[in-house]
């Protein structure tokens, strides 16, 4: 008697503890179907709402020139992606046409596609597809569970391009105080654009939208597109095929704005801004800023003479006046009219236009511009006057030469125009810094110095006849004794002004012709030449 009544306890007992366990599991599963009708997780949202996301680019944001224009340059990836759950819901009565042209399709991008094998998977699947196999594809209309989309991939083939450069602020860390870190500060919320797709009550994906979040921001540049693609059209010519590399910055006059920064070789550090480099030495267009130094100080006047007896010259120039120097380039007379000047004021005036220090301000990882390197004062004045002895940039000298152009005011080149929203309204524009250095006299009197240069000078091989243009040669040592040439000077578009410098580094010998025989007169001024009638359309 007593072992049944315990036997009956026992049963109650395990019918109540099975009980007990199977509330629990239908509160535990009740407050887990709660939880994701409130937080579905991405794939439940995805199936819940029928729509899926796709990223349409691997840039967070636009980099545009002054006008608007993508500066970036895209490779097109074009993708189908198969989502199984849907596309295994095809029937051979509704979609065996479109499915059997779907498998033909395919066959050529992968021999092993099989759309009944497919169905048989989970998850989504993703094919990188030829465009002429995208748009195949998009003519089938009734498979369900298929979509397409075309994402953009930046062509890094050009990785030392300024826009390049640019598309890489949000991947990597910046300098305290860095124009990428400035930029960062503006960019960092941006998500990446989107393509979504959407099922119809077939469960076919027919509608497709984007998606750019109301919170993203743009880059603007400073950079004009169309002339920056007519200089890159002058640099591929067969007749520079001799240069390894060129860099060509070109400012407008009087906002300090970078229209152009392009070399020939992109795939190599950028020169223009000497990344992976200390700088350049100037050579003689060095001799601007030792001329301009003396004039504004009153030490000389233009047409002060001087003699030249080849004690650094190559052959004795005689008696010249300091206008016919300038023309020549002579190494002498300059030497001794910034023996006039002294260290510390060329100094004073080198540095008020921006040598020796960044221009852009761009530091971050190894795409640091150069400072430059300041020359000591145990170099000798005379080495320090002609260009020697220091190591500059491009863009530092495009705004130092750029002071004579713009009447003795020096403005500081800059390239980040302003920060856009989505909808192209200017959320911060940015400004740069101007201050005179030399009077209006100083200017002019160099300007129309520059303009002899190129009319009978050493820059004759710039010379346009029918146009008001100026500059001034140099010729600087390069790595293994190669030659570094300059051509730095000034020309208009229309009522615009601008100041360019070409840049034509480790200078290869010409058949025919020797390392010596070839300088900034030779290689830069040709250059320049093209490019000014390019731009003003004289071919």
């Amino acid at each position: 008697m007593f072992y049944i009544f315990t036997e009956k306890f026992n049963r109650k007992r395990r019918l109540v503890e099975i009980s007990a366990v199977f509330i629990t599991a239908i509160t535990i599963l009740t407050i887990r179907l709660s939880i994701l009708q409130i937080y579905p997780s991405e794939k439940v949202q995805s199936s819940y709402q029928n729509h899926q996301e796709e990223n349409i680019s691997n840039i967070n944001y636009m980099i545009l020139d002054t006008n608007g224009k993508d500066l970036m340059k895209y490779d097109k990836k074009y993708v189908l992606v198969i989502d199984t759950k849907p596309f295994s819901l095809n029937n051979y009565e509704e979609t065996l046409e479109d499915l059997m042209a779907l498998n033909f399709i395919m066959k050529s991008e992968n021999p092993e596609f099989n759309y009944t094998e497919i169905m048989q998977k989970s998850g989504k699947i993703y094919y990188n597809i030829s465009e002429d196999t995208y748009n195949k594809i998009n003519s089938l209309k009734n498979i369900k569970g298929i979509y397409t989309y075309i994402t953009d991939e930046i062509d890094t083939k050009k990785a030392w391009s300024i826009s390049n450069m640019f598309s890489k602020i949000l991947d990597e860390e910046h300098q305290e105080g860095s124009l990428e870190g400035e930029v960062f500060n503006y960019l960092k919320a941006n998500e990446k654009p989107k393509s979504e797709f959407y099922l119809d009550d077939r469960a076919v994906y027919a509608k497709q939208s984007v998606s750019i979040s109301d919170n993203n921001k743009n880059l603007k540049l400073t950079i004009d597109k169309d002339i920056e693609d007519k200089v890159r059209a002058v640099l591929d010519k067969q007749e520079y095929s001799y240069l390894n590399n060129v860099g060509i910055s070109i400012v407008e006059a009087d906002t300090g704005k970078i229209r152009v920064m392009v070399q020939k070789d992109e795939s190599a550090a950028n020169i223009n801004l000497g990344m992976q480099q200390i700088g350049y030495e100037p050579g003689s267009i060095y001799k601007v800023i030792t001329l301009g130094a003396a004039l504004d100080m009153g030490l000389i006047n233009i047409n002060n003479t001087f003699m030249c007896s080849g004690k650094i010259c190559k052959e004795p120039h005689g008696q010249l006046s300091v206008e016919q120097a300038f023309e020549k380039s002579c190494n002498d007379i300059f030497a001794q009219i910034g023996s006039k000047v002294g260290y510390e004021k060329l100094m004073e005036y080198s540095e008020a236009q921006g040598l020796y220090d960044r221009v852009l301000n761009l530091e971050s990882g190894n795409r640091n511009e150069a400072k430059g390197v300041k020359p000591s004062k145990e170099s000798g004045i005379n080495n320090i006057s002609i260009g020697q002895c220091m190591n500059v940039t491009p863009v530092q000298m495009l705004g130092a030469i750029n002071t004579i152009v713009n009447n003795g005011v020096y403005e500081k080149p800059y390239i980040v125009e302003s920060i856009l929203d989505k909808d192209d309204n200017v959320v911060e524009d940015f400004k740069t810094d101007k201050k005179r250095v030399y009077s209006e006299t100083t200017a002019k009197l160099i300007k129309n110095s520059m303009r002899q240069v190129v009319i009978k000078g050493t820059g004759i091989k710039a010379y346009i006849g029918d146009l008001d243009i100026g500059g001034k040669t140099g010729s600087s040592t390069g790595n293994e004794g190669q030659t570094h040439g300059w051509f730095a000077g000034y020309f208009s578009i229309g009522e615009k002004n601008y100041t360019m410098v070409v840049f034509t580094p480790e200078i290869e010998a010409m058949k025919g012709s020797n390392n010596e025989e070839l300088g900034g007169g030779d290689t830069a001024a040709p250059i320049f030449k093209d490019i000014v009638k390019t731009l003003n359309m004289r071919e």
